[in-house]
């Protein structure tokens, strides 16, 4: 059920047989029209543009129209879906209105899909994505068969997401506009907390109160699994019903890292349980957060009874996700990678982590700050997080269709940039033309940034 125009509207998914998706592109909403499509749904979608996933949706048999117009909304749709994004003003969800054809956004939708599966959320400011693609890989491991859908594309999956026969639904619960108070997983994770997504929330204090409210959903008989490092993931658990299971690098906690090193290409840790040691996992992914984001996958996997051997094995050739740390390739010997870190914290701790896996080489980082609401709130930790890197160029602010607001156009990517100590490249032609100048000094250039900055990083191996 979901609320449509304030009226409660029931639906059963068995019932409906043609549905249309309003920015199919989006990396949610493409999940669940995956699914819907694998369960022989007909299935039609619409996007403002033209992107890896609508080609792969169009490739899997699934109609994108590259348009938002009202004549994509077929007559007989059972069911209109839409990303949080979409307005009522939107030509599609107008049409749709005419034709009184049900309406709900993706959040809406996955809740819907997942109703009466044992979910597995993962939700957090940053680390969600690769803690569920961890959790989902490990499981395959497993011989298990869940349902997975990512916030991001996997190798393992040759997309974001897979419909499983299982019990188990392993998703990314995100944390945007409340989306998760949408869903009631048996196993809640959570990476972590920080203020983020200030144009939908007010401040850190609302941020919390909404995971709060989503991990009271957690039935007593099922389990949330938090990191013990991070302050405000503990303030949030005073008032659940259901068991509580810590995982730590620095305190004390259920099931914990220590050790944590560099060998061959390769962090490895001892994971310890109840400081117990267990064994070693190795990662061929770097950062002390993706230690963390396995100790969560961990400690889901050993909750559901997973053997510690089958899931070192799942980790040890675990490639990330799609714009995690994702290696491109080689350009005339430089080394070309790119990462989807959009906040302060992330920012850090890929430049970190990245010093960490080439600590011998010349590194060039490139960032293009996403959404000018959020680089202006965070401007000052911008700042100190670009100031922890020898050599950056920033590119224009990423503007983010439909989540933008005019008095935030003050701030802009040269001043950040005159602030911070460092380079200002221009938007992403500009940019590129200086790398091409620049591309022989450095061993290896990391692209970070949740835009579209992922095209110039293509573009610098062609």
């Amino acid at each position: 059920m979901f609320h449509n125009s304030n009226k409660l509207i029931m639906i059963n998914l068995s019932k409906i047989n043609k549905i249309h998706f309003i920015g199919i592109g989006g990396i949610g909403l493409s999940a669940a029209a995956r699914i819907l499509n694998q369960l022989g749904k007909e299935v039609s979608g619409s996007d403002a543009v033209e992107s890896e996933i609508t080609v792969q949706l169009e490739k899997e048999g699934i109609n994108v129209f590259i348009s938002q117009e009202a004549d994509n909304v077929p007559l007989k749709a059972d069911l209109v879906a839409y990303t949080v994004a979409i307005g009522e003003e939107n030509l599609e969800r107008q049409r749709a209105a005419e034709l009184s054809i049900p309406q709900m956004t993706y959040p809406e939708l996955l809740g819907l899909l997942m109703a009466g599966q044992f979910g597995i959320g993962v939700s957090g400011t940053d680390g969600k994505t690769t803690t569920t693609a961890m959790i989902g890989k490990i499981f395959l491991a497993a011989d298990l068969d869940p349902t997975i859908v990512i916030g991001s594309k996997v190798d393992y999956l040759g997309g974001n997401s897979c419909l499983g026969q299982d019990k188990y639904f392993i998703f990314e619960s995100d944390e945007y506009k409340k989306a998760f108070h949408n869903y009631q997983p048996q196993i809640a994770a959570i990476t972590n907390i920080r203020a983020d997504h200030l144009d939908v929330y007010k401040d850190l204090e609302e941020i919390k109160s909404a995971f709060a409210y989503y991990l009271k959903k957690v039935p007593e008989d099922g389990l949330i699994i938090i990191n013990n490092d991070d302050a405000n993931s503990l303030e949030v658990i005073s008032d659940v019903k259901a068991k509580i299971i810590t995982y730590a690098i620095d305190t004390d906690a259920d099931l914990k890292a220590a050790d944590i090193s560099y060998e061959d290409g390769r962090q490895k840790f001892k994971v310890l349980r109840n400081n117990e040691v267990l064994g070693e996992v190795r990662l061929i992914i770097p950062g002390r957060y993706n230690v963390y984001n396995a100790l969560a996958a961990i400690a889901v996997a050993l909750a559901e009874g997973i053997d510690f051997s089958v899931i070192t094995k799942a980790l040890a050739d675990f490639k990330g996700a799609w714009r995690r740390f994702e290696k491109l390739g080689d350009k005339n010997g430089t080394e070309i990678i790119t990462d989807y870190a959009h906040t302060p914290e992330g920012l850090k701790q890929v430049i970190k982590a990245t010093y960490e896996f080439y600590p011998q080489n010349r590194i060039l980082f490139v960032f293009q700050p996403h959404q000018y609401n959020r680089t202006k709130n965070f401007f000052d930790d911008f700042v100190l997080a670009l100031k922890t890197a020898e050599d950056v160029i920033i590119t224009d602010i990423f503007y983010v269709r439909g989540r933008e607001n005019p008095d935030d156009f003050d701030v802009n990517s040269k001043f950040l940039a005159n602030q911070a100590g460092v380079a200002y490249g221009g938007n992403l032609t500009e940019t590129e033309k200086l790398l091409k100048k620049k591309i022989g000094d450095f061993d290896v250039i990391m692209l970070i940034g949740a835009g579209d900055i992922y095209n110039l990083a293509k573009d610098l191996l062609k």
